[in-house]
C-alpha cells in the first residue's frame, strides 16, 4: 500500500512538474514574440516586438487595457477619420523561421467597431533573401462593421529554406480593430514546444545586396556612357542582361544560383541601375549589343554564355547574330523582333499613353524613361535573315501569358538552326521571378549540355 502511495506521489509531482515546464515554456514564447501585447515599449503603450505602418494622418495603433480577450492589454488599431479603403492601417511581426515543420498556423482574437470597409489578417513566408515564398490572407470574407471577440485562423506550408514568418493585421479605411492572444503553431505545435531546426543559424549572414555591392562591383567605359557591374562566381563566364527600366538586382535568384558554377558577369544597361548615359540620340539594342562588346573586351572574355530577359533577350539575339564569335551559347525569354508583330496593339497603346505622361514631368529620371519606353515602340529590327546567321545553340523561352505573343516566339525558335523551345504554363513576362526554380533549372540545363 505505501509503494503504491510513494509511486502515485511520483507521478503526481512529475505531472506538475511537466505542466510547469510546459507553462513556462509557453510564457517564454509569449514574452519572446509578445503574442499577447503584455509587453510595452518603455512609457509609451505601443506594444513591443510589433511594427507599425499606415499611410493616413490621424491613426493610432496602440495596446488598450479596456478592450481585450486576455491578460491586461490587447492591441488597438484605430481610425476615426473618415477615409476611403485605400487609406489602411496595420501593425504586424517577424518571427524567425528556427522551428522544423511541414506546415504555420496563425490564431489570433479580434474585435471590430464600426469598421466601415474591411479588416485583413495576412501571413507571408519569406526566404533566405527575403522574398517571399507564400502568401494567405482573409480578404475573401471581407470582415466588417461591428464584430465581438472571435478567433480567425491562417495556415501555409513551410519547407526548410524559410527564413521568416511574417504576419500583420490591418485596418482599412475607418474604424477600430482590436487585436489579442495570438498563436503560432508549427504543425499544430505551439512554437514554444515545437521543434528547433537542427542547423538553425541565429547569425545567418545578411542577404547579398546584388546590384549594390561594392565587393563584387566594376565599371567599364562605353560610348558617351559608363556600364556598372557585378561579378559573381568562377568557370565558365555567363552574361547576364536584364530588361526595359530594370537592373541587376532583378537576377538575384539566378545569381545566387549560377554563380555555384558559372563566372556571373551581370550588368546594368546604359542609363539603368548604377550605369550611366550621357548620349542624346535615340536608344537602340544595337548600341546595347555594342556596349556589351565593348564590356567583354575590356574583361578579356572572348566568349560568353548569355542569358537575356525581355530586352536582355532582344540584345542576345543581336549579339549572336553580329557577334557570333563572343557568342557560345544563348537563352533568352521574353525576346522580340520586332514590337509590332511582338504583342498586341492595346500593349502597344499603353505604353504610348505611359510615355505621354512621362512627357509632362521635367525630371531628369522621366525623362530617361521616355527614351527608354520609346524603344519599345520602335526597336528593334531583327528579320528573319538575321535570326538565320546566329550559329550558336539558343534556348528560345516565354511564359504562357507572357505579353510577347506566343506566335512570335515560336517565330523566332523556328528561324535560328540550334535552337530550343520552351514555354511556361502559367507564367507571364516574369518567369524568372515567378517560377524561380523551374526557369533556373531549365537554363542550368541547357547551359550545361
Amino acid at each position: 500500500m505505501l509503494r503504491i502511495l510513494l509511486t502515485t506521489i511520483f507521478v503526481f509531482y512529475q505531472l506538475i512538474s511537466f505542466c510547469q515546464i510546459s507553462s513556462d515554456s509557453l510564457k517564454s514564447a509569449k514574452d519572446e514574440y509578445n503574442l499577447d501585447f503584455e509587453k510595452l515599449i518603455p512609457n509609451t503603450k505601443f506594444a513591443s516586438k510589433w511594427f507599425s505602418i499606415n499611410n493616413s494622418k490621424g491613426v493610432s495603433i496602440i495596446t488598450d487595457t479596456t478592450e481585450k480577450h486576455g491578460g491586461q492589454h490587447s492591441l488597438l488599431i484605430e481610425n476615426l477619420n473618415n477615409d476611403g479603403p485605400a487609406k489602411y492601417t496595420q501593425s504586424g511581426i517577424f518571427i524567425p523561421s528556427k522551428y522544423e515543420g511541414r506546415e504555420v498556423e496563425i490564431r489570433l482574437y479580434a474585435k471590430l467597431k464600426d469598421v466601415a470597409h474591411h479588416v485583413d489578417f495576412a501571413i507571408r513566408i519569406d526566404d533566405e533573401d527575403y522574398d517571399m515564398l507564400q502568401y494567405k490572407n482573409s480578404l475573401k470574407t471581407r470582415i466588417s462593421g461591428n464584430v465581438d471577440w472571435q478567433q480567425y485562423s491562417l495556415t501555409l506550408p513551410l519547407n526548410h529554406d524559410v527564413r521568416r514568418i511574417c504576419f500583420w493585421p490591418t485596418l482599412y479605411g475607418s474604424g477600430k480593430l482590436w487585436i489579442d492572444d495570438v498563436q503560432i503553431l508549427i504543425d499544430g505545435v505551439d512554437i514554444s514546444q515545437a521543434k528547433i531546426k537542427p542547423d538553425y543559424n541565429p547569425n545567418t549572414p545578411q542577404p547579398i545586396n546584388y546590384g549594390g555591392n561594392t565587393a563584387a562591383a566594376g565599371r567599364v567605359k562605353v560610348k558617351d556612357a559608363e556600364l556598372y557591374y557585378e561579378t559573381y562566381g568562377k568557370g565558365e563566364p555567363l552574361l547576364l542582361l536584364h530588361g526595359n527600366s530594370q537592373s541587376i538586382s532583378v537576377f538575384k535568384k539566378q545569381i545566387k544560383a549560377f554563380s555555384k558554377i558559372y563566372k556571373v558577369i551581370a550588368v546594368d544597361t546604359r542609363g539603368q541601375g548604377k550605369s550611366t548615359d550621357s548620349s542624346t540620340q535615340p536608344l537602340s539594342y544595337d548600341l546595347y549589343a555594342e556596349d556589351m562588346k565593348t564590356l567583354l573586351d575590356s574583361l578579356h572574355i572572348s566568349k560568353t554564355n548569355i542569358l537575356g530577359w525581355s530586352d536582355g533577350g532582344n540584345t542576345g539575339l543581336i549579339m549572336a547574330a553580329k557577334y557570333p564569335t563572343y557568342i557560345k551559347k544563348l537563352a533568352v525569354t521574353g525576346a522580340c523582333t520586332n514590337p509590332n508583330e511582338a504583342v498586341s496593339t492595346s500593349t502597344l497603346e499603353e505604353v504610348s499613353k505611359a510615355i505621354e505622361s512621362l512627357k509632362t514631368r521635367q525630371d531628369v529620371k522621366s525623362k530617361y524613361q521616355v527614351r527608354l519606353f520609346t524603344m519599345l515602340l520602335t526597336e528593334p529590327h531583327i528579320t528573319a535573315f538575321d535570326l538565320k546567321k546566329i550559329k550558336a545553340p539558343v534556348l528560345v523561352m516565354a511564359g504562357e501569358r507572357d505579353m510577347i505573343l506566343e506566335k512570335h516566339t515560336k517565330f523566332i525558335a523556328a528561324n535560328i538552326s540550334k535552337s530550343q523551345l520552351f514555354i511556361f504554363k502559367g507564367a507571364s513576362h516574369y518567369v524568372p521571378v515567378e517560377m524561380v526554380s523551374e526557369f533556373n533549372n531549365k537554363v542550368l540545363l541547357f547551359l550545361d549540355k
